[in-house]
């Protein structure tokens, strides 16, 4: 019994040890997602069969269309996107004022 119950510890800490979130890619299926990062912290069902996956710890969301990835995004991504979308309507805004002088 002790021993069945190292292995089992052992198996887990190899599991969770192995566990990259950085080695997804765009074209897994969702069990190959599953193996590498394990399941997500929620999972959001929109319409056509896609999925967004939230690994919340990680700050990674992932885009699933039919059971496969379509897009992975960090956090980071999300935010230096923001910030991008943020110039432009500064930039956007200040044209306006020009014109409207």
């Amino acid at each position: 019994m002790k021993k069945l119950i190292v292995l089992v510890a052992i198996a887990t800490l190899t599991a969770c040890a192995t566990k990259d979130i950085s080695d997804l890619e765009e074209g897994m299926a969702s069990k190959e997602v599953i193996d590498i990062a394990g399941e997500p912290t929620e999972k959001v069902e929109m319409p056509l069969d896609i999925e967004w996956w939230i690994y919340e710890e990680d700050k990674v969301l992932l885009i699933l269309e039919n059971d496969t990835v379509s897009n992975v995004t960090s956090q980071e991504e999300i935010e230096e996107s923001l910030k991008d979308f943020e110039k432009g309507m500064d930039q956007i805004q200040k044209e306006i004022e020009e014109l409207t002088k």
